[in-house]
């Protein structure tokens, strides 16, 4: 059973105990943005039938790599503002599903759906009644297979009759990728990504540049040729302009909207390079002859999406009668955009908006816990899959959490991102250009305060050094980490743990190297490590904790009392594809792969020694978070011992899990005594 309303898939628990703190944003908070999971997807429907039209959202995460939510307004929308919308309840029937597009069947007051599937477009049909649809995601089936798209990838789908017949239309934006991989006459796609022991992503040349054929994004219109007996599809003429191809960089996203409502159908597409670009149909025809395209502006400068946007969709949110545009981000929200009062003007994006409920940071959101300010609670920093950095703060105490709303941390006075480079682009230039910040809190430069110590999705180390006073916490200009005078790199998208580790009083930097081993590189200067040592096990071998080429990295770890009040152990989570590795550290076999956890606990034998556990439940099971990965941390209880575990999937879904659930080793005598060294001040 899932705990504070999460799905089952996203956190693998037992029956909430009454004795566990719960996390909760705090109760003068009436909204809070809507998010859960990673790369959101909206669309609009009147699912149930009563004409109110719900928000159906798609993001990744969950048991089959994307789920899917419906929320409905429970809060009214005000001219220019969206309605509030419910926690969501998610719809299992279309999960492994994305860019769903409602398209209304004829004359039968039912609904199809058009939607990727495994990558290939697919029609879903509708086999409930009107007011209660029911899909099958197993029953879908290939919109045309008489004639294929290009190879590549479906960036959205958009409803619209286009050709004026009276029936719905797909209007579908994708990114041509044909010959896009360099080496594919020699090495399957699956092994051209990942860093090589130079740390560079072998895919870019000497000078940045992508060595395979750069993506085309490209328009094409899927007719649709079905009845009252269901939707089906074919795919059309590739879209173009009345005087030729389009302006089109990667990641196309189209929409036929009417904007402000001022005149007939329109095209409104963006790409890569952000900007909103609206054709003009000439006359307006069916289908529409594009002309060349305007941009929309917001303030007097163009309007521009952010970096990880992911899709688009048109709704009249706030019932004026003119549509806007909502699109998605990788972070997991979503935004609304609004006409402005003149034709090519449109307001600052305004993110939509729920009910609280439980706990959720978004997308990606890898958290370390801390008593950042000294005020006896427990704040919330993480990292975000765009590379920002985030404070959640506890404005309860003792084991009374109740949360702020997150506030963007700044380095230096500027708001902070963690870029991935060209080396942390691991899709290349058709992927989003996330950097995936991974933070842990140490007091790294020894003078009372915690610092910040941040890696990403390119693997660079970087010290936020923490200048401001005990009660106020502020961040200075990054320091780059070096080993033996070069910046230290790590695997992609890992998050570090720094302790004192064994026997030694200095500080640590823990973490997996290049290879994927466990290692510690000890702390010798402001922003310098020594080469790392390995942590072995007892038969003296190397512990790896990562996969190969593209799943390699996105570990994450932390270091502090787990297993006795006297010594430093290791707390790790792993990403649910990579669990094939957990047999190998653990030394024993699993028949199958969902009975292995995604955290693991590593016991401290002494002298760089360390025994590996699984974390599993009492009453019988692993404990498994998030798709991609997962952040697994120990935080203290008033009046306990030992402490509990935090664990956030990568979701954003944060879970309070008490120790007496788990079946937790009872603490082996340390074979040299607990040691003296400091610890890291996350706890």
């Amino acid at each position: 059973m899932a705990d504070q309303g999460t799905d089952e898939s996203a956190v693998v628990v037992e029956p909430r105990s009454e004795g566990r703190p719960p996390l909760r944003w705090d109760p003068e908070i009436a909204r809070v943005p809507l998010e859960r999971g990673w790369d959101a997807e909206a669309c609009f429907v009147d699912w149930d039938g009563d004409g109110v039209v719900e928000l159906l959202r798609t993001c990744r995460g969950g048991d089959a790599g994307w789920s899917s939510w419906l929320h409905r307004p429970v809060e009214a929308a005000a001219p220019g503002r969206p309605p509030t919308y419910n926690e969501g309840r998610h719809l299992p029937e279309l999960d492994g599903l994305r860019c769903p597009c409602p398209i209304p069947r004829a004359g039968a007051g039912l609904f199809d759906l058009a939607v990727v599937d495994r990558g290939r477009v697919a029609i879903l049909r509708n086999e409930g009644g009107a007011g209660s649809p029911r899909f099958d995601a197993e029953a879908a089936i290939e919109a045309d297979p008489g004639r294929a798209l290009p190879e590549g990838h479906v960036v959205q789908m958009a409803a619209v009759d286009w050709d004026g017949d009276g029936r719905v239309d797909v209007l579908l934006g994708m990114d041509d990728l044909t010959d896009y991989w360099p080496d594919s006459g020699r090495l399957p796609v699956e092994q051209q990504s990942g860093l090589n022991q130079q740390a560079g992503n072998p895919c870019y040349d000497l000078d940045g540049l992508w060595r395979g054929r750069l993506p085309v994004g490209r328009l094409f219109w899927l007719r649709n040729v079905g009845d009252a007996d269901g939707l089906r599809l074919e795919v059309g003429a590739e879209i173009s302009g009345e005087a030729g191809p389009l302006d089109l960089g990667f990641r196309p996203a189209p929409l036929a909207i009417s904007w402000g409502g001022r005149s007939g159908i329109e095209v409104l597409v963006t790409d890569h390079r952000g900007l909103l670009k609206i054709h003009r149909n000439f006359g307006g025809q069916l289908p529409p002859v594009l002309m060349e395209p305007r941009s929309l502006r917001c303030g007097g400068a163009p309007l521009l999406m952010p970096d990880d946007r992911t899709t688009l969709t048109a709704a009249d949110l706030d019932g004026d009668g003119r549509a806007g545009v909502v699109y998605g981000t990788s972070r997991g929200r979503l935004f609304a955009i609004h006409a402005a009062s003149s034709r090519d003007d449109a307001t600052n994006p305004a993110p939509l908006l729920q009910r609280p409920s439980a706990l959720i940071l978004g997308g990606f959101a890898s958290p370390i816990a801390a008593d950042l300010d000294y005020d006896g609670d427990l704040d919330l920093v993480y990292g975000d899959a765009f590379g920002g950095l985030h404070l959640v703060e506890d404005l309860g105490d003792a084991d009374d959490h109740r949360y702020a709303l997150p506030v963007a941390l700044e380095a230096g006075g500027a708001p902070f991102r963690m870029e991935p480079g060209p080396d942390g682009m691991m899709h290349g230039p058709a992927g989003r250009p996330l950097g995936f910040a991974r933070p842990t809190l140490a007091d790294w430069l020894g003078h009372g305060r915690p610092d910040l110590v941040v890696s990403g999705a390119g693997g660079d180390v970087l010290l936020l050094p923490n200048d401001g006073s005990p009660r106020q916490p502020r961040f200075g200009s990054p320091m780059v980490v070096r080993c033996e005078g070069a910046p230290l790199i790590l695997p992609p998208r890992v998050r570090p743990a720094v302790a004192s580790w064994g026997d030694g009083d200095g500080l640590d930097l823990i973490a997996i190297d290049l290879q994927g081993f466990l290692c510690r590189y000890p702390v010798v200067g402001a922003a310098e490590v020594d080469p790392p040592i390995p942590l072995v096990d007892h038969l003296g071998r190397l512990i790896r904790l990562d996969g190969g080429f593209g799943l390699s990295g996105r570990c994450s770890l932390w270091a502090g009392p787990w297993s006795s009040p006297d010594r430093v152990d290791l707390l790790v989570g792993l990403p649910r594809e990579n669990r094939q590795i957990v047999g190998g550290i653990l030394g024993r076999s699993f028949a199958d792969l969902d009975e292995a956890p995604t955290a693991l606990w590593i016991e401290d034998l002494g002298r760089d020694v360390v025994s590996p556990h699984a974390l599993t439940f009492r009453r019988g099971g692993p404990v498994v978070a998030g798709y991609e990965g997962c952040s697994v941390q120990a935080v203290p209880r008033a009046g306990k011992g030992l402490p509990d575990l935090l664990v956030c999937g990568d979701d954003g879904v944060v879970t309070w899990i008490e120790r007496s659930e788990l079946d937790v080793d009872s603490p082996r005598e340390h074979p040299k005594g607990p040691p003296d060294g400091r610890t890291s001040p996350q706890v």
